[in-house]
């Protein structure tokens, strides 16, 4: 899986996901989705369609000292899939907590400027404990920019 780097804030602000993100309520939880390209939406369902497949994702966090991103890097196992997402956690500590408390991550595609909520992707991810110190770690960071 790449590991991006970031050197500066502009770096970071020029590479945030430009799709956007959002919540969506999903049955009995509320569940953080990353919006998508029509044709990428497509060829993630494409390769994934009637395989068995594990999807790796990881959270790494990057504070600036005052802004806190997090780049949503995901990996579809032996299908070669892997796409990255640039989140401002700054403003969005509730995607974050969504994907704490539902242990889920969307995608949904998004056409013309509008997004499409009857196709969505859902990923589970396995390891509620690591997303919850994940979590834990940008508000702590998110308090400390705060105290400044």
């Amino acid at each position: 899986m790449k590991f991006r780097q970031f050197t500066t804030l502009n770096d970071l602000i020029s590479n945030v996901h430009q799709e956007g993100f959002g919540i969506i309520q999903y049955a009995e939880d509320k569940v953080p989705c990353i919006y998508v390209q029509q044709h990428l939406y497509d060829s993630i369902m494409e390769k994934c369609r009637g395989k068995k497949y594990v999807v790796d994702v990881l959270l790494n966090i990057f504070y600036d000292g005052n802004h806190v991103f997090v780049d949503i890097q995901m990996e579809f196992i032996d299908l070669g899939i892997e796409e990255n997402f640039l989140i401002p956690a700054t403003t969005s500590i509730n995607f974050f907590d969504a994907l704490n408390n539902s242990g889920l991550l969307g995608m949904i595609p998004k056409s013309n400027g509008h997004v499409n909520t009857s196709n969505i992707f859902l990923i589970q991810l396995p390891n509620k404990e690591r997303i919850s110190k994940a979590v834990d770690i940008i508000k702590s960071n998110l308090k400390y920019s705060k105290k400044e």
